[in-house]
């Protein structure tokens, strides 16, 4: 049974069997002309009407004399395209001999083959020619019928059809059939029609009974044919969607007035209208960077089919929860999952129709980076995500150098929020970016966002802070510098705390920082929430001492709870063993992160007072301890991991303070995960 499938050019028909693809017209002279003998036979010349404008163009250029694949390669088309019109539309015929002669001898000098007349056909191969047009394109059966052996001639079949001799000699004799019009072929509907009717089991043997086998052999062949049809309509649709389709679909709602400007130049940028190859994209929370980028990176992906999205991190584990998540809601706010395809190793996503992808890296395995190509096309967007966690900018153009290429039309994004510092490495570069002319530097602010977006809470938040913690407002929601160094608290008072002040404080918390070499120190104070003031009131600090010496230098805060550091279980045990109330502090370091929670907590306090007589130690701490300098001079973000003993016990004490803090106010993270949760819930227990 053959079954004709119209393809996304309209009337093409292609030839499928009951198992395999029985009947592809493979030369192209012998797939249009088969097509036409098809339509032919049911007196359909709708094919003539359908005649590609490219065609047009191709002809001329052919008859400057330019080949074929360097025709296929100017307007755009497949090569396979480009033979099917100097065939179908006889381009030697409508030329005279002389420039026939011409482009034969050019043609057949390039390719250095003497293409003489037409080789006769074997006895064997007439009559495969001919078994294969009577049985309707089954070139197996046919090589059977021809006198081929058995065994081969599947693969015979096929090899006679990529004959050219052979392709040319059917391709004539379908000619000769269809002008002479003596036979009726059934059309797709008909053919469908037919199957339907095997598959329902109405038509029957000769006593009157369904053959089973046929209906699901019939089942089987209209399964493929819808099926192909189906995909073909859905290729279709997308192409003429992607024609029809501007340039950029972002709906202008969609962007702030911090991006317009950006918007622009990126159009411009791959348009080739002006020489822009980087973007520097900064701002305070809430701004919407990511929600921008990321849906440029989907538009990206569906206006130019060779374009594939990179994004890096500089740490694997954190794409997850991040960009990854962020483009995925990107995609679904589009209405677009059906066409895409989120996998987790490796990380990309890639669009279904065409194959592109969106991958996702981490710049701490630089052989890894490696290992990324993309299997057509190129990166047009490197995005790179809290780029001030980079090891530097050097790490950044390493990325670059990997997968952006210098003919292509390619833009490298770095997006972050500016830490306070003015001499870490990103606010030093954005200066630097200032005076280069193939760089732009974007900044976006949270208030030009629709408070929709964001929710009421956002900016009742951001009010909040902006009254009464102005550095730390300036800094995270409107993307300022507000540091001068490498200090890390700039909100310590060092003061007297009375007796009378510490008497009216209703309660107090305890932390404990177990040591040897390192001191082992335990620390006393009070929050008062409401003012967002932290007073610390009292301090034991000693230096290799006994857990159970310690023990005693403590011992009127035995009925207090107190809180320590859990990673010495051991010596916990002995302090509950001692009739201490003591437990470990719940900590998230699974990403690094947790620490550098509760160190942020401190510096967004309102105000930290210290009582240097009663903490002197705490006291000392807090107002020398500094971020590392890095041998460049700038500062390095992280918080400092020796000469902290205090201040550790200071955090461990407040642990309950700082976690529901996070919590409540959702100050670092809008989402706590199922880990988290569970500690949580075994620490309220």
């Amino acid at each position: 049974m053959i079954i004709l499938v119209e393809d996304s050019l309209g009337w093409q028909n292609r030839l499928i069997d009951k198992a395999s693809v029985r009947f592809r017209l493979t030369t192209k002279r012998m797939y249009h002309n088969g097509m036409s003998f098809f339509s032919a036979m049911k007196g359909d010349d709708r094919l003539a009407a359908r005649k590609n404008p490219l065609s047009d163009k191709a002809y001329e250029l052919y008859k400057s004399g330019m080949k074929l694949v360097d025709i296929a390669t100017q307007l755009n088309c497949s090569d396979a395209t480009i033979r099917t019109w100097k065939n179908r539309y006889k381009w030697d015929d409508n030329e005279s001999e002389t420039f026939q002669k011409k482009n034969e001898t050019k043609r057949n000098v390039s390719k250095g083959k003497d293409t003489t007349a037409r080789k006769k056909l074997t006895p064997k191969q007439e009559a495969f020619q001919a078994e294969f047009i009577g049985n309707g394109g089954n070139a197996t059966q046919a090589a059977k019928n021809a006198g081929y052996a058995e065994s081969g001639a599947g693969v015979q079949g096929h090899r006679l059809l990529m004959n050219a001799n052979v392709s040319e000699r059917i391709a004539e004799q379908m000619e000769r059939i269809e002008k002479e019009q003596h036979r009726d072929i059934m059309s797709l509907a008909e053919i469908q029609e037919r199957r339907s009717l095997i598959a329902k089991g109405k038509v029957t043997d000769d006593k009157g009974y369904p053959d089973f086998a046929s209906q699901l052999k019939a089942m089987d062949g209209l399964e493929k044919a819808l099926t192909i049809a189906e995909k073909q309509k859905i290729e279709r649709e997308e192409k003429e969607k992607r024609e029809k389709a501007p340039l950029w679909t972002v709906p202008i709602t969609d962007i702030t007035s911090d991006f317009v400007e950006i918007y622009r130049t990126v159009h411009e940028a791959f348009a080739g209208e002006i020489d822009v190859h980087e973007i520097v994209s900064k701002g305070g929370r809430g701004s919407i960077k990511s929600n921008f980028w990321g849906d440029l990176a989907y538009e990206t992906i569906r206006q130019d089919p060779q374009a594939h999205i990179v994004y890096t991190r500089r740490y694997k584990v954190d794409l997850r929860g991040s960009v990854y998540n962020q483009f995925m809601k990107t995609v679904i706010r589009y209405n677009d999952m059906d066409n895409w395809d989120f996998k987790q190793s490796p990380m990309c996503a890639v669009y279904k129709p065409t194959g592109q992808m969106v991958m996702f890296v981490g710049a701490d395995k630089p052989i890894s980076l490696k290992s990324f190509n993309v299997p057509f096309g190129y990166v047009k967007l490197l995005i790179h995500e809290e780029c001030d966690e980079m090891a530097g900018v050097e790490q950044m153009d390493n990325i670059e150098d990997t997968f952006l290429r210098s003919d292509t039309p390619a833009l490298d994004i770095k997006i972050f929020n500016p830490p306070k510092s003015k001499n870490n490495f990103m606010n030093q570069y954005v200066e630097e970016c200032r005076n280069k002319p193939q760089t732009r530097v974007c900044h976006s602010y949270y208030y030009n966002v629709p408070v929709k977006w964001l929710g009421k809470r956002f900016f009742e938040r951001a009010e909040w802070f902006k009254a009464h913690k102005p550095l730390y407002y300036r800094n995270n929601y409107l993307g300022e510098v507000t540091g001068t160094g490498g200090g890390i608290f700039d909100n310590v008072e060092e003061r007297t705390i009375t007796d009378a002040e510490i008497e009216n404080m209703p309660f107090f918390y305890y932390g404990l920082d177990f040591g040897f070499e390192h001191p082992q120190t335990f620390e006393v104070a009070y929050y008062d929430e409401d003012a967002d003031t932290l007073y610390c009131v009292s301090e034991v600090f000693a230096k290799r001492c006994k857990n159970s010496t310690f023990a005693r230098k403590i011992k009127k805060y035995i009925e207090e709870e107190i809180i320590c550091d859990s990673a010495r279980p051991d010596a916990i045990a002995e302090m509950q063993d001692w009739g201490f109330n003591a437990i470990g502090a719940k900590k998230r370091w699974g990403s690094g992160k947790g620490r550098d929670y509760c160190w942020e907590w401190l510096q967004q306090t309102t105000k930290i007072v210290v009582d240097p007589e009663r903490c002197p130690h705490l006291a000392h701490e807090l107002t020398t301890l500094e971020h590392e300098q890095l041998a460049d001079g700038s500062f390095s973000d992280a918080y400092p991991k020796i000469g902290e003993d205090c201040t550790m016990a200071l955090i461990y004490g407040l642990n309950r303070v700082i976690m529901e803090s996070r919590r409540n106010n959702g100050l670092y993270d809008d989402e706590i995960d199922e880990d988290e949760e569970e500690e949580n819930e075994e620490y309220e227990d």
